[in-house]
């Protein structure tokens, strides 16, 4: 499968997942006080939420060190290539994506794949906004 192919199989998967969870609500009561409730699917949410904030600030702390982004290196790299406008637009996804590739080739095709972006929904629905859309088009026709 070529990259657009797979590229245009994620952004279907991430529309197909829809948004349960409100981003900016979670972000909010993380910010408040840094902690999440242990309980039930809330809890499983936030957490993973705080999760996926602190991969994020730690892959911003490695690019100021010089070390190579997610969105520059490996298959995600190669993605950028061809539509780069797209990925830098949406640097937290970059992670996420290169998550669903290796998901997608490695552990199981499209079911894997729909698994990772779906929990990552926050940061693929970036690429489906549409001040960005124009740039990531190109990916998918």
């Amino acid at each position: 499968m070529s990259k657009f192919q797979l590229l245009t199989v994620l952004a279907a998967l991430a529309l197909a997942c829809g948004a349960e969870v409100e981003p900016s609500a979670v972000d909010a009561a993380l910010a408040a006080d840094d902690q999440c409730s242990a309980e039930g699917e809330d809890g499983a949410l936030c957490m993973l939420n705080a999760l996926q904030m602190k991969a994020a600030k730690l892959e911003v702390d490695a690019e100021a060190e010089g070390e190579p982004s997610s969105c520059t290196s490996g298959l995600v790299g190669q993605v950028r290539s061809f539509a780069p406008g797209c990925l830098d637009a949406c640097p937290r996804a970059c992670g996420p994506l290169g998550v669903a590739m290796n998901a997608y080739m490695t552990k199981g095709g499209q079911p894997a794949a729909k698994t990772a972006v779906c929990q990552y929904k926050s940061q693929f629905s970036c690429f489906l906004s549409s001040s960005v859309w124009p740039q990531c088009e190109a990916l998918v026709n």
